[in-house]
This record gives C-alpha cells, sequence and structure tokens, in this order.
C-alpha cells in the first residue's frame, strides 16, 4: 500500500489523521517506522518532527541517512527490509532520484512494495511513487531562470503527478501538462491518495481540500475530483 500525501506542516499536525491512518495501516501493535529524509538532504529538525510524530503514534522509528555519510549499501537494505512503514520526506525530488540510485534504494523500494509493507511520503516523498512528477527542484537549488521540471518517480502507481495542487506555484501545472497521454493526479495540501491493490481512494486531515484526475482529450483539460 501507498499514502501518497499532496503536503501540509507536519510540525502543525496538519497531516496528523493521515499519519494516524498510516499506522494504523500496519496492521501492527508497534510498527518499526523508517524515516527516508534524502530530499530534504537529511535535515535534522526535519527528522526531528517527523519522528518524535510517530513515536508519539506508537512507532519504533530509525531514519536511512544517505546524504553527507558514508553509506553501505547493505545496511540500506537491512533498514528498508527490517520496516514496516517507511515514509519519504519532502524538498529536492531531483537530488533524491539520483541519491536513491546511486545506493540502490529505488529498487529496494519496490522489493519493499512487492513485499506488502506500507509506503508514504509527503511532497517529493509523494512524486517518487509515480511514473514522474512536477517538482520545483530547480527553485529549491536556485538555478538562474528556474522552471518547473518532470522528475522521474519509481512508476508504482501509473500516473503522473503534481503534489501542493492548492499552492500557487502549482497554479501552472495545469498549462505544465498540456498534451501528456497519461492521466495525472493532483493532490492538495492535508490531502493523500491511497494506493491499495491497485485501488485509488482519498483520505483527508481537512474536508475541504481535494485530490483530481486530470487527463487530455479532443475537447480539452477534463478533471475529476477523487473520492
Amino acid at each position: 500500500m501507498i499514502i501518497a500525501i499532496g503536503g501540509g506542516e507536519v510540525s502543525q499536525n496538519q497531516t496528523y489523521d493521515i499519519d494516524k491512518f498510516i499506522v494504523e495501516s500496519s496492521k501492527k501493535e508497534n510498527p518499526n517506522f523508517l524515516f527516508i529524509p534524502t530530499a530534504s538532504k537529511d535535515d535534522e529538525a526535519y527528522i526531528k518532527v517527523i519522528n518524535n510524530l510517530y513515536e508519539s503514534l506508537g512507532c519504533k522509528t530509525n531514519t536511512l541517512y544517505l546524504s553527507n555519510v558514508k553509506v553501505n549499501k547493505e545496511e540500506v537494505n537491512q533498514k528498508i527490509e527490517n520496516a514496516d512503514i517507511i515514509y519519504v520526506g519532502g524538498g529536492n525530488t531531483q537530488y533524491m532520484m539520483k541519491v536513491w540510485e546511486e545506493y540502490g534504494v529505488d529498487k529496494a523500494l519496490i522489493r519493499a512494495y512487492k513485499s506488502g509493507k506500507v509506503l508514504a511520503g509527503l511532497s517529493a516523498g509523494s512524486i517518487c511513487w509515480f511514473i514522474a512528477g512536477h517538482s520545483d527542484s530547480e527553485y529549491i537549488e536556485g538555478v538562474e531562470n528556474p522552471k518547473p521540471i518532470w522528475v522521474k518517480g519509481l512508476g508504482i502507481i501509473p500516473y503522473l503527478h503534481c503534489p501542493h495542487y492548492d499552492e500557487p506555484d502549482r497554479v501552472g501545472f495545469d498549462e505544465f501538462y498540456v498534451g501528456q497521454l497519461t492521466d495525472a493526479i493532483a493532490i492538495e495540501n492535508q490531502v493523500a491518495v491511497v494506493w491499495d491493490n491497485y485501488k485509488m481512494y482519498v483520505i483527508k486531515s481537512n474536508p475541504n481540500k481535494n485530490a483530481y484526475k486530470l487527463s487530455w482529450s479532443d475537447t480539452g483539460l477534463n478533471k475529476e475530483v477523487l473520492s
């Protein structure tokens, strides 16, 4: 199962109902929780926020550090194998995917999905499960004349993706998506799409927010609210 969260400030409990659902989905009393904060370059303040929250929800927490450290691939695989829940943090999607490839995290996460673990994540940690996502990696890196880019994900959920769909800098996604053949899933903050055995449904920590399925046809852009 994958729970892809469009966004929200975790430190302000904006995703709390979704986080609770993630823990319950493991169907374990004290699940082993693994946080992968690669996209934030292993930001310690962020790691603390996530681990404190999931400890308060009854998890035994662990972190997979991949930035600024020497990493043993066996240890990477071991941590992923030992986890019941794997949560991928937000940040620079393009950087994260490159680092993952280097350490085989991409392949290990696909194995984790096939073995039935609960996989989740927010923003970059949502994009990674899809074929590709609308990413602001160039803005994060301070590239001159930055523009949104498609960043390739793991392709487990067979759609394109836009997180933070209700934020001003994602308003241009509809235009960015023009002419794509593959349908897209756009998720607002405080909303998650659950991908469970090829079925898709929506959960929310804010009832006023939504997720949408976008597609192109001869008549132009079609947009449907998901439930």
